[in-house]
């Protein structure tokens, strides 16, 4: 229940103005995925044209995810669900999915150490900000269903772990196992927990790790097996029936994909999954096979992971030579966990914990996202090793602590794997704070206090009742010294229960206060480009294909990459570049450069019909777009760190460089110096520094009139127009050419003269000014000439 109110507290702020207001970036396209396998159920969303424009894109995402969403708006909806219906049913499932994932979680601590410290996980884990942040209501991302399907996958393999060792599981046991109900239990759960992998693989592309990792468990046991002279047949025959139960579910859900043949990428489900999944079986085997080798030549237990390395890096040279293209997925992935990638560094949640975008040390995300959790956390790490140092740790014990360490080195190479650490970090924090409160004798001190309420209760009571006689008080001296010391010794210690409770807030308030800040962050899509997106879809001409994305729309939208799936979903309009960094090339290209007609070229190759652009795309976000074009930020501005009163600060100078790119053009300069692209809305006009520029602008790409004339040869012509923005800001239109050598001149221009109500509009009409001296006014531009490229002929008086 604390878990469920923790997540709907963002419930007001996400259904506002009686709509659905998403949080994030990615739930807007998990969104319209839900909505079109809502409409079209149970069919998902493969191929989307209004992605990668004009081109499409092949969707990587995995399926699962929005399905569920689109399954639990048909039972809200009734077979029928509006589109209300089907965002509410969106912005739920993760609330839902996340509350869900507290049961594994228990039953993983449970296997592991006991009830008291799986409760008290579950209860960190309620609050945890890490997990709060991504399982809030409105938060429509597949990561919250990561957390439930590994930990579910994870906490089914401890358990049939346990039962297997306790029931020394062993191929001979196999002939009686039908008398041996925890035996069948332990494979039973073994297969479940296969079947948490297939669906884990069906929800995120880069699951199979997570099975990779049974098998780096199933070599790191059975060495420690080995040493100390035990079978390892229960770890294996639990390993080799998790993994083939995986195989067994993955190959309906592979074969059922739309990908040709058998063609295999580990971007998509595709017969990759498969095939990954009998290598992890066949390595499975391998260790089975060595370790019955060495046990039986009674070898040094050494030559076992020695001989399995050499065996590793063998088997991966072979498949470099056999098969390129699987072994370059398997690398791919490996830079991916890695943090490495050409995309990776410009992406702010995929840095490091502890490293801010520049490289500096910064400890507000791990802080934001699991409180001091992290230091009882290193707290839980050490007492652990103390504690099961040697041969005292169990096998489930060693494979919670492996389990731990890779998801921490996840999360300390990529801040936002702290949703999947989330899960250790509430078990660990749990463990020591138990450790430390049983120091303070907590529970008997609690007893105590309990018991000593009721006592005083019970003495209260006949004094109370009328017409009753008090008891004489007086005792021997015996009694009362045997009472005293009995008193004595059932009064609670008040010093420790007040440091327990200090301890246990230490750990809570910290992580409820950030989990409440998380939960009421609105987060939602900035007011500004809900504005924009929301005339784009209202004033543009209408699209097709929208909900059957099978065709090519007329037109795409050209921004950032960061802001794809907002223009797709809330304007509905086909994005060139969105969040799967579809299209990033051209746009960083488009944005970066200083040639009018490059970024002309850009546009007509890719039907780009509107750009917009917004202040972060000219200043925070500018460094992205320059290091993704292939550029470097130095030629563009001059970064320098000085010393001032509140210490060091990084101050950014601008170079002519950068005065000459597309999107300074654009954002800072309204267009000017561009014939093309005109302005045709800006958001409200942001307060902040009596700024009256509108913080997000849309320019609508024209063939623009051209004013032709001549002049007296290599002159500068100039065109000159006064414009009202649609929220009332006055603004200067100018281009500028030089005359040819026989004074020829064209002025290509994107605005007409002709009043457009409400949008931006003309104040004036066009003046041309020859090198300073003569000018030319009273031009007239109409509509028609900007949308058709008309000339228009203007005479330039003679300045003699």
């Amino acid at each position: 229940m604390i878990a469920f109110l923790m997540r709907m507290i963002s419930y007001s702020a996400v259904t506002a103005n009686g709509s659905i207001n998403v949080l994030g970036y990615d739930s807007f396209y998990h969104m319209r995925r839900i909505l079109y396998t809502a409409v079209n159920f149970p069919q998902p969303l493969n191929f989307d044209s209004y992605i990668n424009y004009p081109n499409g894109f092949e969707v990587g995402w995995p399926p699962l995810f929005d399905f569920l969403g689109a399954l639990l708006a048909n039972i809200l909806g009734g077979g029928h669900p509006s589109l209300y219906t089907t965002e509410f049913a969106g912005a739920l499932l993760p609330v839902l999915l996340g509350v869900l994932a507290i049961i594994p979680l228990y039953i993983a601590a449970a296997s592991v150490f006991d009830r008291k410290t799986a409760l008290l996980g579950a209860l960190i884990f309620a609050v945890i900000p890490a997990h709060v942040y991504i399982s809030r209501f409105g938060a429509v991302d597949h990561h919250v269903a990561e957390t439930l399907l590994s930990t579910s996958a994870y906490a089914c393999f401890l358990l049939a772990l346990k039962w297997a060792r306790e029931g020394s599981l062993s191929l001979a046991s196999l002939k009686t196992i039908s008398s041996e109900k925890k035996l069948i239990k332990s494979l039973a759960l073994a297969g479940v927990s296969g079947l948490f992998f297939a669906l884990l693989i069906y929800t995120w592309i880069g699951a199979p790790v997570f099975v990779s990792f049974i098998v780096f468990y199933a070599f790191i046991q059975t060495t420690l097996d080995l040493k100390a002279g035990k079978s390892s047949a229960y770890l294996l025959i639990c390993s080799t029936v998790t993994l083939l139960a995986t195989l067994i579910f993955t190959i309906p859900l592979s074969a059922e994909s739309l990908r040709p043949g058998l063609e295999m990428s580990a971007m998509y489900v595709s017969w990759f999954q498969v095939f990954y999944m009998l290598i992890m079986i066949a390595g499975t085997l391998i260790l089975w096979g060595f370790s019955l080798y060495i046990s039986k030549k009674d070898l040094d237990w050494k030559y076992y992971p020695a001989a399995l390395i050499l065996v590793s890096v063998a088997g991966l040279l072979s498949l470099r030579i056999f098969s390129a293209e699987s072994y370059s997925f398997i690398i791919e992935g490996m830079n991916f966990f890695l943090g490495k990638g050409e995309y990776i560094g410009t992406i702010s949640e995929a840095l490091p914990m502890f490293l801010t975008a520049q490289g500096k040390l910064t400890f507000s995300p791990v802080l934001g996202s699991l409180g001091l959790c992290f230091l009882s956390t290193l707290g839980g790490f050490f007492l652990l090793g103390l504690e099961w140092k040697g041969e005292k740790a169990k096998p489930e014990g060693v494979f919670f602590l492996l389990w731990s360490v890779f998801f921490a080195y996840l999360t300390l190479s990529q801040r936002r794997f702290s949703y999947l650490f989330a899960v250790n970090v509430s078990i660990l924090t749990s463990y020591f704070l138990w450790v430390l409160l049983q120091s303070f004798n907590f529970e008997t001190e609690v007893r105590k206090l309990v018991k000593s309420g009721s006592i005083s209760e019970k003495n209260t009571v006949p004094a109370l009742k009328a017409g009753k006689e008090v008891k004489s008080k007086t005792k021997s001296k015996s009694k009362t010294n045997n009472s005293s010391v009995s008193k004595n010794n059932s009064q609670p210690d008040y010093f420790k229960i007040v440091s327990s409770l200090i301890l246990l807030g230490l750990v809570f308030i910290p992580c409820t206060w950030a989990g409440l800040a998380f939960a009421k962050d609105q987060g939602v899509i900035d007011p500004v480009w809900k504005d924009s997106l929301t005339w784009l879809g209202t004033s543009s001409p209408e699209t097709s294909y929208y909900l059957d994305p099978s065709g090519t729309p007329e037109y795409g939208v050209l921004s950032w990459w960061d802001y794809g799936n907002w223009i797709v979903y809330q304007a509905k309009r086909p994005a060139v570049s969105n969040n799967f960094q579809t299209g990033v090339d051209d746009s960083a290209h488009f944005f970066t450069t200083a040639s009018e007609e490059e970024a002309k070229a850009i546009m007509e190759k890719l039907k780009v019909k509107y750009v917009i652009t917004d202040n972060l795309m000219a200043g925070g976000k500018f460094g992205s777009i320059v290091e993704l074009a292939g550029g470097d930020i130095s030629k563009y501005l001059n970064v320098q760190t000085v010393s001032g009163n509140g210490g060091f600060r990084t101050v950014a100078t601008a170079k002519k460089e950068y005065t000459e790119t597309e999107i300074y053009k654009l954002q800072q300069l309204d267009g000017s110096n561009l014939g093309n692209l005109r302005l045709v809305h800006e958001s409200t006009a942001s307060v902040e520094d009596n700024d009256t520029t509108g913080d997000v602008k849309i320019f609508e790409f024209v063939p623009g009139a051209r004013l032709s004339g001549t002049a007296d040869p290599g002159q500068n012509i100039t065109a000159t127009l006064e414009l009202s923005s649609n929220t009332g800001r006055k603004f200067t239109y100018q281009n500028e050419v030089t005359s040819d050598k026989n004074g020829s001149f064209e002025i290509t221009v994107p605005y007409s003269t002709e009043n457009k109500a409400g949008g931006v509009s003309a104040l004036s009409t066009y003046s041309l000014n020859a090198g300073g001296n003569a000018t030319t006014s009273e031009i007239k531009v109409t509509e028609d000439d900007v949308l058709k490229g008309n000339r228009v002929e203007v005479k330039i008086p003679d300045s003699k």
